[in-house]
């Protein structure tokens, strides 16, 4: 014997683009040998479908009869029917028109509002817990896109990367009416070096927004090169930078480079040419996380072009591979990390760029010199550079006006990568116990790729923001 059930269910709210009401359905057809134990089972189902077609809101779950293994005894129609049941019994479609959501008083929306204070509160003074658990909150009251974005921020505080870009990819795509969506996804996607991507989705948002300002800038900002958040960029909740930790700087003072932190986290290696000409300069570093510290000058090493510095208080210290244990092929390809130099102290995120590594620059002063190869705008320099292991392969510096540089390799801009290697010579002579990294892994052993985002991560807690008093 063959049954068929087939219950209907119209949602006059939910309306198809020619205006008539939509209908749900949930049509079970299987064989069924209708014996003493199949009427059983078939008679309470019947029933149910009756009292859900009628009214879904009044189908408790106890009306269905109990799943089993046996496919022929409930469990199958017991699942058709669940999904196609409503999910909500006092529901109304959203504003946002992302499907239903239970009704919210006024009571429930200051709540809301409250938690959404004390979480942006909390995460501008660096406490994560407290904004997590704030912004989790309101979330539960309802879905919208200013809690996501706080999340979102909040996750790139505490330097997971990863987590921020899945949760800012929903975001961009379940709030398509919310303008700081789509381009705080763009500009997380543009500094973890997925830069194609993120101009696509703004030019998106441009064209169903051609007017919106923080739109317009961002993709100024952007393609400049050297994009800085300033101004409306930086209001809540889309804040397209981190908070910082510890007191004010000075109202002079400026970030002039990037560096590197060492394996100990307390020690840091950042541009000759960025800082002042002073012999004890006023110095600060600042991760991707916003965590600032003070700065001392250590030792120079004018033959790598670098500077030792010592922290006043330790930064935390990237899970990396280590350092490479050969120099890096040229033509292989390079990860770039460094901040966008400006005129402001602002907390910001390192913008990580790829290519492909360069040869030899053509030096007579310095035979072994590296180009680059990776195409980045005019600036100090001093940011790391790895490979697709993530290994550290050297820093990214601005070459120096030699006369002793060829015609073709003159450029007063043209980038160079001085090498691990050649940074651990220097550092031994100065510093016998600073450290690079992990001890390199053996020349023979293959590296496995990782993923730009785990590189992109890494580097939050690698790469310094150098901020200095002129």
């Amino acid at each position: 014997m063959s049954v068929r059930l087939s219950a209907q269910r119209t949602n006059p709210a939910d309306t198809s683009a020619a205006g008539s009401p939509r209908t749900g359905h949930a049509h079970l057809k299987w064989p069924v040998k209708l014996g003493p134990r199949g009427v059983a089972t078939m008679l309470p189902l019947l029933l149910a479908a009756a009292a859900w077609s009628a009214s879904p809101a009044a189908l408790p779950s106890s009306a269905l009869p109990p799943a089993t293994s046996d496919s022929t005894n409930g469990s199958k129609p017991r699942l058709l029917m669940a999904q196609a049941q409503s999910p909500h019994s006092d529901t109304k479609p959203s504003a946002a028109g992302t499907g239903y959501t239970k009704a919210i008083t006024p009571e429930r929306l200051q709540e809301r509002t409250v938690l959404l204070r004390t979480g942006e509160a909390a995460l501008a003074r660096l406490d994560l817990d407290t904004a997590i658990s704030a912004f989790d909150r309101a979330a539960l009251i309802q879905h919208a896109a200013d809690t996501e974005l706080s999340l979102v921020r909040a996750y790139m505080q505490g330097g997971q990367y990863r987590r921020a870009l899945a949760s800012g990819a929903h975001t961009a795509g379940a709030h398509l009416d919310v303008v700081a969506g789509p381009v705080l996804y763009a500009w997380l996607l543009s500094a973890g070096g997925q830069d194609v991507i993120g101009q696509r989705l703004l030019d998106e948002a441009h064209a169903r927004m051609p007017r919106n300002p923080v739109v317009i800038s961002v993709r100024q900002q952007l393609r400049s090169g050297a994009p800085v958040a300033t101004g409306i960029l930086l209001n809540v909740p889309l804040r397209l930078a981190p908070y910082s930790s510890g007191p004010a700087l000075p109202h002079q003072a400026r970030a002039v480079g990037s560096g590197l932190l060492l394996a100990s986290g307390q020690q840091a290696l950042v541009p000759m040419a960025a800082l002042p000409k002073a012999k004890s300069p006023r110095l600060w570093v600042r991760n991707g996380m916003g965590a600032l510290s003070a700065a001392t000058v250590l030792a120079r090493m004018p033959k790598a072009g670098v500077v030792l510095l010592e922290l006043g208080t330790a930064l935390p210290v990237a899970n990396t591979p280590g350092v490479a244990a050969t120099e890096a092929f040229p033509g292989s390809a390079g990860f770039a990390v460094e901040y966008t130099a400006n005129r402001t102290t602002e907390a910001a995120w390192p913008l990580l760029r790829t290519g492909f590594l360069g040869g030899l620059t053509g030096n007579l002063a310095k035979p072994e010199e590296r180009a680059l190869g990776i195409s980045m705008p005019p600036g100090p320099r001093g940011g790391p550079v790895f490979d697709v292991a993530g290994r550290l392969i050297g820093l990214a510096l601005t070459a120096d006006k030699s006369p002793s540089r060829t015609s073709r390799t003159s450029q007063k801009t043209q980038p160079i990568l001085v090498s691990a290697s050649a940074l651990r010579r220097e550092l031994t002579k100065v510093a016998p116990t600073a450290s690079l990294g992990a001890a390199p892994a053996a020349p023979s052993a293959t590296p496995g790729r990782v993923p730009l985002d785990v590189i992109y991560e890494n580097a939050l807690k690698t790469t310094l923001q150098v901020i200095a008093l002129p």
